[in-house]
C-alpha cells in the first residue's frame, strides 16, 4: 500500500506539473485522462491516509484499555490488602514512597522507577492468606505461627506471576524476594549478593525501615535514628551496601516529602 502510495503521489506531482506548463503557456482545458488520474490518484490516496489515521487509533485505543486494565488490576488488588489489614495498606504505601526516592537516587530508568512503586505497594499481598490472629498478634509469635507467616511472599508470588500485566516487570521478583538478604540468611529461597535482585534489595531496606518506625500490634514505633542505627549495623548482612547508602542519603527527603510527594501513575510498562 505504502509503494501504491509514493507511485500515485508522483503522478500527481508531475500532473501538476504539466497542468502548471500547459496553463503558463495557454492550454485552459487539460486532457480529460489527465484530470480523472489526478482525481482518482487523490481518491486512493485519502482512502490509504483514512486506513492508515484508524489503524493508528485502534493501536491508541490499545494502549488505552491496556492502560486502565492495568490500573484497575492495581487498584483492585491494593484495596484487598487495604481491607484485609489496614495497617499493611498504610505500610506499604510508605514502602513504596521510599523506595521510589531510592531508586530515582540510583537513577534506575522511569519506568523502573514506577514498576518499583508497584511492587512495593504490592509487596505484602500474601498477607491476605494469613490468619488474623497471626497477623495482628499481640505477644510473639510461636515458631509454628512465624513460619506461616514467611509463606507470604511465595503466596503474593503465586498470585501476581499470573497476572499478565506484570508479564517482564520487576512486580513478581520484589513481592518473591523482599524478605532475602544478602548473606544469604533471608527467605524464601536464601538468595544472596546480587542473585537476589536489585529491586528487591532497595524495597528490603525500605521495608525495614518502615517496619520499625510504624507502630505494631506487638510494639511501640521506634525512632527514626534508632531504625538507622540498625540497618547501619546490618549492612552487608541483611542490606545491601549500595542500596542503604542512597537510602541514607536520600530517607529524610522521603520523610520530609511523605506527605506531599508526587505520586507516580500505576500504569505499568515491562522493563527487564
Amino acid at each position: 500500500m505504502n509503494k501504491v502510495s509514493c507511485i500515485l503521489w508522483s503522478f500527481n506531482i508531475v500532473l501538476v506539473v504539466l497542468f502548471a506548463i500547459e496553463i503558463i503557456n495557454g492550454l485552459k482545458d487539460p486532457f480529460a485522462f489527465q484530470v480523472s488520474f489526478l482525481i482518482f490518484g487523490t481518491i486512493l490516496i485519502a482512502i490509504q491516509i483514512y486506513f492508515n489515521f484508524c489503524r493508528s487509533s485502534t493501536a491508541i485505543n490499545e494502549i488505552l484499555k491496556k492502560d486502565l486494565i492495568s490500573k484497575n488490576t492495581i487498584s483492585t488488588l491494593f484495596t484487598m490488602i487495604e481491607v484485609r489489614d489496614g495497617y499493611t495498606g498504610y505500610h506499604s504505601s510508605n514502602v513504596a514512597k521510599y523506595a521510589y526516592q531510592v531508586a530515582k537516587s540510583m537513577k534506575l530508568s522511569n519506568e523502573a522507577c514506577k514498576n518499583i512503586y508497584i511492587g512495593c505497594k504490592l509487596h505484602d499481598l500474601g498477607k491476605i492468606y494469613i490468619p488474623e490472629g497471626i497477623l495482628n498478634k499481640p505477644g510473639q509469635l510461636s515458631e509454628e505461627e512465624f513460619l506461616l507467616l514467611k509463606e507470604h511472599p511465595l503466596r503474593g508470588y503465586q498470585v501476581v506471576s499470573q497476572i499478565p500485566v506484570f508479564e517482564n516487570t520487576c512486580v513478581p521478583d520484589i513481592v518473591l524476594y523482599h524478605h532475602e538478604r544478602v548473606d544469604g540468611k533471608g527467605y524464601p529461597k536464601g538468595l544472596s549478593k546480587e542473585e537476589i535482585p536489585i529491586e528487591a534489595r532497595i524495597v528490603a531496606v525500605c521495608d525495614a525501615y518502615d517496619a520499625m518506625t510504624t507502630s505494631r500490634s506487638y510494639r511501640n514505633a521506634m525512632a527514626p535514628e534508632q531504625a538507622i542505627d540498625i540497618i547501619k549495623n546490618n549492612i552487608g548482612t541483611q542490606f545491601d551496601p549500595t542500596v542503604t547508602d542512597h537510602f541514607l542519603e536520600c530517607f529524610h527527603i522521603v520523610n520530609s516529602k511523605k506527605n506531599n510527594s508526587t505520586i507516580p501513575s500505576t500504569s505499568l510498562r515491562k522493563t527487564s
